[in-house]
């Protein structure tokens, strides 16, 4: 799965989107503290005992959109898994049980809304096999549903434009089976230490196309405009991603090296599927290579969707995205989806293939499903955009570890949601990162495909990928994995070089201070420069202050400690301004580059200073010249200094590029460079668009009128937010009117900022347009999928309190809402 905690802003101008079996280590039983244990009274969360083997579920499917019901028959063959059992326990959330029978006769049973109780009136062995058929009606809106910010909601199965009442929408079901939702739809185990095989029958309306797991097998014509379409899995894989889509899609088709691929979108972005996805195989081919394990399933479909509750799903042969995916050409110039792409993919093999036996070894399937974009990128696009990349991951999960520092595995916590954060993800890719380069490339990827082979199809926990890379390399991998997966934190160190008596010393000390940290033992390579001539150095830091001394003729130009950049950690080493830029000059790195344009603002010699800007405008990578320009606008440094390195920029390969450009240009350069400008607004870069549009609201300028007619259609989220801007300044009453008809047709991640706009637009407006608004506001807060886009539009009644009947619709609003974090924002406000 991959799941988004948000947007991120650019330069506070634009937004560019891009979730028990084997012995313990010694440090397992330590690793909760006792306060947290006594504070929160947390449950072991251990795998959960199998007592039966799923072997085959049957489904047998049709639906009631009005009522947004799924009648269904599950027919399932399971045998005990060892022990004699006598009784059958199924997961089965908020359904009608009609019938149910065991090997053909009708048992009595109790349910309790979430599990089925069957006795079986006798025990079967472990060499019996029982088939237990259920009618049943699975009823997701009429029962108790919770959400967090990984997932937004546990419903399972979801109808969306259920009634076809909303034009903007089309009529849709999908399903979201992680963690425990797939017993929303059908009983089951749902456990993701269970797996079977599986065929399914989908009876919809003929106009309507379906999509699950594995291979449609005949499609049947049914009475009254209805058809029957049987999909086969002939593999066994969780219940969890078992998956069902129903819509009006345009399918694409491809293939990777004879495995059949397809990329559904709903048919206004049907004919943009190559270019969202057509990476795919390229992307399939290097991954099967790279892991040494091939593609293990019969095809591989990708669903776009609408109102998803997550960012994506890793689905067994049939991967789910959000519709944020909806992107035409024009957006594609800005950015690509390639990241959440590969992730999704690299899932088929670690959490498909390979699945964690338990929620607490979460990292098993995301970690290295993160670790898959930093590989793509390294192959695809470069070593500066992998490492840049990577390096905005591991930041946020440095802000997420000052909060709340974590262990990778951890068998303590409230809710499996929980463990879908920047620590299973993040930090995850950035320790099998530093696994990687500790044993180099040929020994971690033998490991990964050992790992791979010897639990293909199989429930895993993180002893076994320890265990793959010790009987590879033949070295005992225990301290690495202790101090990573089974203690919270990363290393903090202060690390000091001192250079006199022809002696270079080297002092490193570990000042992490949480409770249980570990002294970290890290294998790092320091560097030393001096003129052209580069000595590296391994060293082993395993005590909590170490030295170490390197005898030299001549004092170095620069020390760069963990020159690898490898490390996941927090390093405070001071240079001096001329070795921050040897180090810009020498090591070439995209870390070194960064660096010392993080720090720029502190230089005090500006000749260097110009020298590194100067180097930085010509950089072959886009974000080192974004860098350059933030920097000149983060110290408001006067345009005419740069003027013609900036200008050129202007033609930048980069749109992101461009629209800096733009941005530092409009401060002091707005008339003079006018026609840029004017020329920015037919861009076909939306970002180089938007921060035209920006230019000309900074400056006071009205925008051209047919500019503004163009624009009516458009829903890319740069171009809608910065009218939005452009809008509120505006005083006359087509502003007004902007407003209150551009909420149609958007996302609910524009809306999010949209309605802030629109919520401050009103606050001095007149009460017409103010009564307006208020129905469309109560629309979002009660209906709109996206809790964001609800709580702007709960906040945006607020601001309008005064109005009467306001405080019945808040209420009602609040009586309405599910989502317990928006319930608890509310109750804060």
């Amino acid at each position: 799965m991959k799941y988004t905690k948000g947007l991120s802003l650019i330069a506070g101008l634009l937004i560019l989107i891009q979730e028990n079996g084997m012995a313990q280590t010694n440090s397992e039983a330590a690793i909760v503290s006792e306060e947290l244990m006594e504070a929160e009274l947390l449950t072991y969360r251990g795998s959960i005992s199998r007592t039966w083997d799923l072997l085959h579920t049957d489904l047998a499917v049709s639906f009631d959109w009005e009522k947004r019901y799924l009648h269904g028959k599950a027919t399932l063959d399971l045998k005990p898994l060892f022990y004699e059992q006598e009784q059958l326990v199924l997961d089965a959330k908020g359904m009608d049980i009609k019938s149910l029978n065991v090997d053909g006769t009708s048992i009595e049973f109790e349910y309790d809304g979430w599990e089925i109780l069957i006795p079986l009136g006798k025990a079967f062995s472990r060499n019996d096999t029982i088939q237990v058929s259920i009618e049943y009606t699975a009823k997701p809106y009429e029962r108790e549903v919770s959400g967090s910010e990984a997932i937004e909601e546990n419903r399972g199965l979801y109808f969306i434009n259920a009634d076809g009442s909303d034009p903007d929408k089309p009529q849709q079901i999908w399903t979201q089976g992680e963690t425990a939702a797939s017993s929303g739809w059908f009983p089951t185990i749902d456990i993701p230490n269970e797996r079977s095989t599986q065929k399914m029958k989908i009876t919809i309306q003929d106009k309507f196309k379906t999509l699950s797991n594995g291979l449609l097998t005949e499609q049947i014509e049914e009475p009254n405009g209805k058809r029957t379409d049987i999909w086969v899995m002939d593999q066994p894989h969780p219940p969890y991603l078992f998956m069902m889509a129903v819509g009006d899609f345009t399918v694409t088709t491809d293939e990777c090296n004879g495995v059949p691929l397809a990329y559904w979108l709903e048919k206004d972005f049907g004919k943009y599927g190559k270019d969202i996805f057509g990476n795919t195989p390229e992307m399939m081919t290097f991954f099967s290579e790279i892991l040494g394990y091939p593609y293990p399933w019969k095809k591989y479909d990708q669903i776009v969707v609408r109102d998803y509750v997550s960012g994506a799903m890793e689905n067994t042969t049939a991967s789910l995205f959000y519709e944020q995916l909806n992107v035409d050409s024009r957006y594609l110039i800005d950015d690509n989806w390639d990241a959440i792409i590969a992730h999704e993919l690299m899932h088929q093999w670690f959490g498909d293939l390979v699945t964690c036996e338990s929620w607490s070894n979460l990292t098993l399937n995301e970690g290295f499903a993160s670790y898959s974009e930093y590989l793509w990128n390294q192959y695809k696009y470069g070593q500066d955009h992998a490492d840049y990349s990577f390096l905005v991951e591991q930041e946020a999960y440095f802000i997420e570890a000052a909060e709340e520092p974590k262990n990778l595995i951890r068998y303590y916590y409230e809710h499996p949601d929980d463990m879908f954060d920047s620590h299973s993800y993040n930090k995850g890719a950035a320790v099998l990162h530093m696994l990687r380069s500790y044993l180099g490339d040929d020994a971690f990827f033998l490991g990964v495909k050992k790992y791979l082979e010897d639990n293909a199809f199989q429930s895993v926990e993180v002893a076994q990928l320890r265990i793959a890379f010790e009987e590879v390399t033949g070295e005992d991998l225990n301290w690495f994995f202790d101090q990573w997966f089974f203690f919270a934190g990363h290393p903090e160190l202060e690390v000091r070089h001192l250079y006199e008596n022809d002696t270079l010393t080297l002092t490193v000390a570990q000042i992490q201070t949480e409770d249980d940290m570990p002294i970290f033992q890290l294998p790092v390579f320091v560097d030393i420069w001096k003129g052209d001539e580069l000595a590296s150095f391994p060293i082993i830091i395993n005590e909590a202050y170490e030295t170490y001394q390197f005898p030299m003729d001549e004092k170095p130009d620069v020390v760069i400690f963990d020159s690898e950049r490898q490390l996941l950690g927090v390093i405070d080493h001071p240079k001096t301004e001329q070795e921050y830029y040897t180090q810009f000059v020498k090591d070439g790195s995209l870390y070194s580059r960064i660096e010392i344009l993080d720090s720029l603002y502190a230089f005090k010699d500006k000749k260097l200073i110009d020298q590194v800007l100067r180097q930085a405008f010509k950089d072959p990578y886009y974000m080192v010249r974004q860098y350059a320009l933030e920097s000149l606008m983060d110290e408001e440094v006067k345009l005419k200094k740069y003027e013609t390195e900036v200008v050129q920029l202007l033609k930048d390969s980069s749109s992101q590029v461009r629209s800096y450009a733009l941005a530092y240009l409009g401060v002091d350069g707005f008339e003079k460079y006018r026609a840029e400008f004017d020329k920015a607004l037919n861009d076909s870069s939306y970002l180089v668009v938007a921060s035209g549009i920006s230019q000309f609201t900074g400056n006071e300028i009205e925008l051209p009128a047919s500019f503004l007619a163009n624009q009516k259609e458009v829903t890319n989220l740069n171009v809608v937010i910065m009218l939005a801007e452009y809008y509120l300044y505006q005083e006359h009453k087509n502003s007004f009117d902007w407003f209150q008809n551009r909420m149609k047709g958007l996302d609910g991640n524009t809306l999010f900022y949209f309605i802030q706009a629109y919520a401050e637009k009103l606050l001095e407006a007149p009460d017409e347009y103010r009564k307006a608004a208020v129905p469309q506001f109560e629309e979002i807060a009660l209906k709109n999928s996206n809790y964001m886009a609800r709580f702007s539009a709960y906040q945006a009644l607020v601001l309008m309190s005064d109005i009467s009947g306001i405080e019945a619709k808040l209420k009602k609003i609040r009586e309405n809402e599910e989502d317990q974090r928006l319930i608890e924002l509310y109750e804060g406000i």
